[in-house]
């Protein structure tokens, strides 16, 4: 099986956009990984929550996609690999038959 440039190059924009989306929520946070900001109110709270979860579900959609590809990437390095070992074998052989083919022919070149 050929490696699938065309299924690797079409998912490539979503996880730069993807990337780069997490990127810029990461610059708008605090350095020091803690918000100081008091919560006013239980509705403060749970809408934090649900931003916090939303943003969890995503990265959990991002990993979920990466591994899919990695595997299939995986799987196609593989099949290469196979493939690889299949055609320098028959180059091996091809190698030996075409050194027997001329020793053969010179030995019979210097007989006569």
């Amino acid at each position: 099986m050929p490696l699938p440039w065309t299924q690797i190059i079409q998912w490539v924009p979503p996880i730069v956009e993807l990337s780069r989306d997490l990127l810029q929520r990461s610059k708008q946070r605090p350095a020091s990984g803690t918000d100081l900001t008091p919560i006013d109110s239980t509705a403060d709270m749970a809408s934090r929550v649900a931003a916090l979860e939303e943003n969890e579900r995503r990265q959990a959609e991002l990993v979920s996609q990466m591994a899919q590809h990695q595997g299939q990437l995986s799987t196609a390095v593989v099949e290469l690999h196979a493939k690889l070992q299949r055609l320098t074998r028959w180059l091996i052989a091809a190698t030996l038959v075409l050194t027997a083919a001329i020793v053969a022919s010179v030995v019979l070149l210097l007989r006569t």
